[in-house]
């Protein structure tokens, strides 16, 4: 057996790549709610040649789009060779050596019930180590995902769309990289709410928007509604960054509003190297945020359109709520999700250089100009057009300093490369179906009886209807291996659910319920005179607490504490328990309820799960800290992929917790057997029970939708009264094990080596709320792999 002390010392040595070209946000609030930190991108090891996809360690995804589904399959389907680019969220190599793809459906299922009957799906989640959450399905589902049609034609006949309306399909920002011959107005490039909400958009009725100022902008936006470009600059001050300038101008690039602001908290910097503003110029300044305001509403048209540069973090200084928005650094967004600095796109689009650096700080009103431009030239030539000026080569080419590059000759490399590419084909995008039936691959649909018309297949797909799983299992072997491109819904569980009415409210509120419940530690006992502020004091050490409540009715002093994330309880109940606060040893426990027998070995079953082998929760960080002190720190265990901090959304601090994902599951065994202290705080840690697709859904009571349920699951309360009857909680346990057991030999009987599979709970949407759905995905490697597990459990 190697030395550890061996393997640490050779993983130190690591070497460390960075990532180029992204915008620095030091100026502003994040334009993301997590602060990322991200070293390489790993892969295990494979045949060479053989396909494998990935998602880049810079990109920990939470969510992707029912449209980024279909980039996936469309460049694996069809490839480079005709004109597919690769999806915008991973990566597919080797993509000409797969032998096929196959999406498989389980209709009716959701994210929240694969965590929630975990331990019943061991197979499909032994097979699937790639997972994205999605948004909850429309009720064409199949068709969104399967014949979504290119962007530039999506939508392309809505009229007088409105606050409410979801404007433009999530993607549209992306649209320059596959292009279209056509020039969609200026109502596709809205964002739609969705689009918002994943960008972190500030929103009417979102957490830590509460007290954010609408614009009451509620008119009808057409193509000739007003575009004004609007960019605002920020000083650190005691409680974060504060809004110091705000700039405004109209469609012409006239200034309409330039207003310094006085910020109501203590200045610790005034950040002049990026704002300019400093000390001298703020104090005579009695404008605060409240008249800026005032003033935005009574300027904006009622069917104002804002442009702006990571327009996100402008809103969030103004803290306010805006409906039409356009987002320059996301119509000209980098592969991978990563953004052109505005410095950039001004010179290489406009051939205008801006923020230079014989001028102290950024002028907001130049950089609104800019964004407004870039958003206009985006209108007015189209997409086709931009995907024509190679941004990506151009930043290359500046990057690697193989001359000086200045705005004139970027805008030069722009017409050349312009002129150079009038001759490449650039096809009308068609639907995903269209361009395989169109490329002579074959293809075939797969459904229960009486489904099978969920989608428009072409004429010479076949279609093969199934009456059970046992038949459904005989045609798949028969017919997949024949076919390129296969879809299999597997509806069992929908069925159950509809002969059932009463499964989805309940059965939807039990699982959110049960998940508060996981997060939920009951501490005590505490003296008779402490105070609940030295109670979550010593508590919230190990993480973001939700809610904190004193039990009624005991004879000593307990409270009942639900924390944001699962590792925070479970820390808790590690590293607390035996605790002294005030004189009195307090124990932490789990609740005791018939629901929490299992729990053991869930928990135990999530560490071990592929996700999070590699990944360390840690706890008690102290807000000054930094994401390179904890980079530099952990770095002593081995590589390092990636540092998240997540973050206050109001505050834009991060949260005292964070995670730390290594390159290899021995360095992460090395962090958690050795004592790190930051800062003279010893830190907390633990190995990770959810992949980061769930950190973000979990925090926010698993489905935002069903809110309005939470205080059914109060600690105080409990959730095991609310569990369904035992019979029926037992056929659903047995539902999810016949489809752990039928995926299992769809995948490893019908498909050959080679297969990209697609696995696809697509959620639900009802009127008693929504639940988002969860992809997963894997290429299925020769036979010899390991077998099924039958009937698996943890």
């Amino acid at each position: 057996m190697a030395d550890p002390a061996r393997v640490v010392c050779a993983l130190k040595r690591a070497s460390l790549s960075s990532l180029e070209g992204c915008e620095p946000k030091s100026r502003k609030l994040s334009s993301t709610a997590d602060e990322i930190i991200d070293e390489s991108s790993h892969h295990a090891p494979h045949t060479k040649g053989f396909p494998r996809l990935s998602v880049p360690s810079c990109q920990p995804l939470c969510a992707i789009s029912h449209k980024q589904v279909c980039e996936l399959l469309q460049f694996a389907a069809l490839g480079k060779d005709r004109g597919v680019k690769q999806p915008s969220w991973c990566r597919l190599r080797h993509q000409r050596r797969l032998s096929g793809v196959s999406v498989i459906v389980l209709q009716g299922v959701s994210q929240l019930h694969f965590y929630r009957y975990y331990l019943q799906l061991g197979n499909i989640r032994r097979r699937f180590q790639l997972r994205c959450s999605l948004p909850p399905p429309p009720p064409d589902f199949l068709s969104t995902v399967l014949s979504a049609r290119g962007a530039a034609s999506a939508d392309r006949t809505r009229e007088q769309p409105t606050a409410q309306d979801s404007l433009c399909s999530s993607g549209t920002v992306r649209l320059h990289c596959e292009p279209g011959s056509d020039k969609p107005g200026l109502t596709s490039y809205l964002l739609s709410r969705e689009d918002r909400e994943r960008y972190h958009f500030p929103q009417e009725g979102t957490p830590g928007c509460e007290l954010y100022v609408s614009t009451e902008c509620d008119g009808q936006v057409t193509d000739s509604s007003p575009l004004l470009g609007l960019d605002c600059e920020m000083c650190l001050t005691e409680k974060g960054k504060e809004l110091t300038r705000v700039s405004l101008v109209d469609g012409a690039g006239r200034c309409i509003m330039d207003e310094l602001v006085k910020p109501e908290n203590r200045i610790l910097d005034y950040l002049t190297r990026f704002s300019g503003i400093t000390k001298v110029l703020l104090n005579p300044v009695r404008t605060r945020l409240q008249d800026v305001q005032a003033r935005l509403k009574q300027l904006l048209p009622r069917d104002a359109v804002l442009v702006g540069h990571s327009l996100d973090c402008d809103l969030r200084a103004l803290q306010m709520t805006h409906p039409f928005v356009i987002d320059s650094s996301l119509l000209f967004m980098r592969e991978f999700g990563l953004r052109f600095k505005l410095k950039f796109l001004a010179e290489a689009v406009l051939g205008r250089q801006i923020q230079c650096k014989d001028r102290e700080g950024h002028d907001p009103t130049e950089d609104a100009r800019a964004a407004l431009e870039l958003a206009q030239y985006f209108i007015r030539e189209g997409p086709d057009q931009v995907a024509q000026l190679s941004l990506e080569d151009l930043l290359k080419k500046q990057s690697d300093g193989s001359k000086q590059v200045n705005g004139s000759s970027l805008a030069g490399s722009c017409k050349r490369l312009n002129g150079a590419g009038n001759g490449i084909h650039t096809p009308r995008r068609s639907s995903l179906l269209d361009n395989l039936h169109a490329a002579g691959l074959s293809g075939i649909h797969i459904a229960r009886k009486g489904q099978e018309d969920r989608i428009a297949c072409p004429k010479k797909w076949p279609r093969i209807k199934y009456s059970c799983e046992t038949e459904l299992l005989a045609k798949a072997s028969g017919e997949i291996p024949a076919s390129f491109f296969s879809v299999v819904q597997c509806s069992s569980f929908s069925e159950y659910a509809q002969s059932n009415p009463s499964l989805w409210g309940a059965s939807q509120r039990q699982m959110q319920g049960r998940l508060a419940e996981m997060c939920t530690v009951y501490a005590g006992p505490f003296p008779r005179d402490f105070t609940l502020k030295s109670a979550r004091r010593l508590l919230r050490r190990c993480g973001p607490i939700r809610s904190m409540k004193l039990i009624s009715g005991s004879h000593k002093p307990y409270v009942a504490v639900e924390y944001e994330v699962l590792e925070a309880a479970q820390l808790a109940v590690e590293v607390l328990n035996g605790s002294e606060l005030e004189g009195s040893f307090i124990k932490v426990q789990r609740p005791v309820t018939e629901t929490a027998v299992d729990w053991d070995d869930l928990f135990h079953a999530l560490e071990r799960d592929a996700l999070n082998e590699k990944l360390v929760y840690v706890a008690g960080l102290s807000k000054s800290l930094t994401q390179e002190a904890l980079l530099q720190r952990f770095r002593e265990f081995g590589h390092v992929e990636s540092v998240l901090l997540p973050r206050d959304p109001s505050g834009g601090k991060h949260r005292r917790y964070g995670f730390i994902k290594f390159q290899g599951s021995l360095s992460a065994t090395a962090a958690l057997s050795s004592e790190i202290v930051l800062k003279r705080r010893s830190l907390l840690k633990c190995r990770a029970v959810t992949p980061f697709h769930l950190h973000t859904w979990s925090s926010q009571l698993s489905c935002r939708a069903l809110e309005h349920t939470a205080s059914q699951h109060s600690p105080a309360r409990g959730c095991a009264q609310q569990e369904p009857p035992g019979a029926q909680e037992d056929e659903v346990k047995e539902l999810m094990m016949r489809l752990d057991r039928t995926v299992e030999r769809l995948y490893s009987e019908a498909l050959p080596s080679g297969t990209l599979c697609v696995l696809l709970l697509p959620g639900e949407s009802s009127d008693d709320g929504n639940l988002p759905g969860l992809l997963m995905a894997g290429i299925k490697e020769d036979s010899s792999e390991v077998g099924s597990i039958p009937g698996l459990q943890d």
